[in-house]
């Protein structure tokens, strides 16, 4: 009897271990009931965006915006941002997918730009998602869900 329930424990605990080392997203949940596509989908409001360029990292709060994704395969979003002190609002629309290991989301406004950005965090109610320019510079976009 104890040798059985010791190996029903060893097996929890081993099960425990593998979905804890098996984390897709580098900040991300280590498991959720809710697939990729259903925490993605929803009303994202910018929090914050991180640009790094080498060592030097900046972090503008003062960009504010919505970005609706939407379980179809759409998505539009209204930004504002500041240019030389006045605000400058923009709206886009267009199509999302996975890639095929869902650590990345393609986006291609409607008129046939893609942005593909890497996955950071994928939970309910945090999304964060990275980009990399052609000289390795990254930007960072946290955004909280409603």
């Amino acid at each position: 009897m104890k040798k059985s329930t010791l190996l029903k424990a060893f097996g929890l605990l081993s099960l425990l271990f593998v979905f804890a080392a098996c984390n897709k997203y580098e900040e991300g949940s280590n498991f959720s009931l809710l697939t990729a596509k259903a925490r993605i989908s929803n009303t994202w409001t910018i929090s914050q965006i991180t640009f790094t360029s080498g060592s030097s990292s900046t972090t503008d709060t003062s960009t504010t915006g919505t970005v609706i994704v939407n379980k179809d395969g759409t998505w539009s979003s209204t930004i504002t941002y500041q240019v030389f002190g006045q605000p400058v609002t923009s709206t886009d629309s267009g199509t999302w997918q996975f890639n095929d290991d869902k650590t990345q989301v393609i986006m291609t406004d409607d008129s046939g730009d893609v942005t593909t950005a890497t996955i950071i965090k994928l939970k309910n109610k945090e999304l964060s998602l990275e980009t990399t320019d052609s000289n390795g510079n990254t930007t960072r976009t946290d955004y909280t869900g409603a």
